[in-house]
Order: structure tokens, then sequence, then C-alpha cells
């Protein structure tokens, strides 16, 4: 199987995930894909094989983590570069996960910052953390997170 090829796959599995959190919150199907753990097994389990790929197909040492210029240079094989994406893809999706979790009751108001965190990652989920009192009636504990 080639980079391009497991790409494709591995943005198959979040995509009707995300649709079910954003377009249907309050479905039983919502609540149910937010009590999996399986999908980010196999996610994982994709990042892993990359990084394993990555490895045995040469390209920079460990020492390029250390230098944006570095950092940039592993983007330029392919391996390394699908290992990030899905990186992104298992803890983005991984992180709705744990929002939609928090605010079962937030319905449609939960969906902006969902589709913030699938475009930005972190951003959307700053967003939720700032608006989040308005979503959840309790407090944030820090061991919640």
């Amino acid at each position: 199987m080639t980079p391009d090829d497991l790409f494709s796959l591995a943005n198959l599995l979040p995509l009707p995930i995300w649709c079910v959190w954003i377009f249907t919150p309050h479905s039983s199907l919502a609540k149910r894909l937010a009590e999996l753990l399986w999908p980010w097994g196999v996610l994982a389990g994709v990042y892993a094989f990359a990084v394993l790929m990555a490895s045995l197909s040469g390209g920079p040492g460990p020492e390029a983590f250390f230098s944006l210029s570095g950092v940039m240079s592993i983007f330029d094989y392919p391996w390394p570069t699908l290992a990030g994406w899905v990186h992104y893809l298992c803890f983005d999706l991984f992180c709705a996960r744990w929002m939609v979790n928090d605010a079962p009751e937030a319905g449609y108001k939960l969906s902006p910052f969902l589709v913030l965190t699938l475009f930005y990652g972190p951003i959307g989920f700053l967003a939720y953390l700032a608006f989040r009192t308005r979503l959840v009636a309790r407090p944030l504990a820090t061991s919640a997170l």
C-alpha cells in the first residue's frame, strides 16, 4: 500500500463521525460515536505504521525535530507527511470527542466549535474552553482534561 492509498483511507474514517457530530449532535448515533474508542485505535495504528515506514524509508533523522527547518525537511517525504497528517486527524477528532462527551446537552451550540476544531484543531478547542461555561452546567475540573 502506498502513502497515497493510506492517506485516502485515513481521511475517510473521521469524516462520517465529524458529520454526525456537527449535523446531528443530539442523535443517539452521535452519543454512541462519542463512546467508542476503536476509530482512534485505527487512526493510531495507521499512524504507527506510517512512522515505521518513515523510519525504514530513510529521510531526516530524529535531529530534524530540533529546528523549524529540520521539521520542514521531514515533510519532504511521503511517509512522515502521512504520519503527521494522521496525527492531526486522530488528535483533532479525539479532542472533538472530549467536547461532545463534556457537553452532551449542548446540541447545535456545539457545532461551531466542532467545525473550528475540524479545520483549525487547537483554535476550536480553545474557543470551546472559552465558551464552555455557556454549554456545560458544571465548572471545568483539571482532572477532566
